[in-house]
């Protein structure tokens, strides 16, 4: 398990599936233009 740091402006939903099914978390930053969203993965 590990941790990716990125702008979420440039991973694409099917690389986001793909690197929590890996057991990556996505640790993203928030820019002024987008809307807010939660987002809770369970990883076994």
């Amino acid at each position: 398990m590990g941790c990716l740091f990125g702008d979420k402006g440039y991973i694409n939903g099917s690389l986001e599936w793909e690197l929590t099914d890996k057991g990556v978390t996505l640790i993203t930053g928030m820019k002024k233009n987008m809307k807010p969203k939660v987002k809770n993965y369970e990883i076994a």
